[in-house]
């Protein structure tokens, strides 16, 4: 049986057990969306898996590029229904941010955000193993309850650009 001082204290240890809980999972970064800083490496892992990218452009100041991540991208990495569909990643488009650009060379992110005409972050775009587009990139945190919806059918359009216009090999035998 509990001692009075304990039924006291039951209640603040069991608070004291929630709060610590949600700070450790806020501070928890091993479910991140990782950021890209070398496309031509993650352009050749994509198109040997014939899978398109999914790259949010963001920037740090961005409080919907948080609220995008956390309640869409995270959680579709999670799920791991995404995992034969996508490629989910992110890009900070920060001015002095570079990265290794399709071709090997490197880039300024804002120089490589230009060629997609990002203008608003966060803003989705939907790519190939060279980079190009494959299905209309969405851009802000339009109508939140709708989103998931959309970016499912951009990646359903992305997906299925990439594999018709690169046919699997197959040998024919006579």
């Amino acid at each position: 049986m509990l001692k009075p001082i304990a039924i006291i204290y039951l209640p603040f240890a069991l608070l004291f057990t929630l709060v610590a809980s949600v700070f450790a999972a806020e501070g928890d970064t091993s479910h991140g969306i990782e950021e890209v800083r070398d496309f031509a490496q993650i352009g050749r892992l994509i198109s040997e898996k014939r899978l398109p990218m999914v790259l949010m452009f963001s920037s740090s100041y961005c409080g919907y590029c948080v609220r995008l991540e956390q309640e869409f991208l995270i959680p579709m990495q999670i799920s791991g229904d995404y995992a034969q569909r996508a490629l989910i990643r992110k890009m900070k488009i920060d001015y002095g941010n570079s990265v290794r650009d399709f071709d090997g060379k490197p880039i300024d992110a804002d120089e490589f955000a230009e060629r997609y005409n990002i203008t608003v972050t966060p803003t989705v775009v939907f790519l190939d193993g060279q980079g190009r587009q494959l299905a209309a990139k969405q851009v802000g945190l339009t109508t939140p309850d709708f989103y998931g919806g959309y970016l499912d059918a951009s990646i359903d359009t992305a997906l299925d650009m990439l594999r018709r216009t690169k046919p699997l090999r197959v040998t024919l035998n006579d």
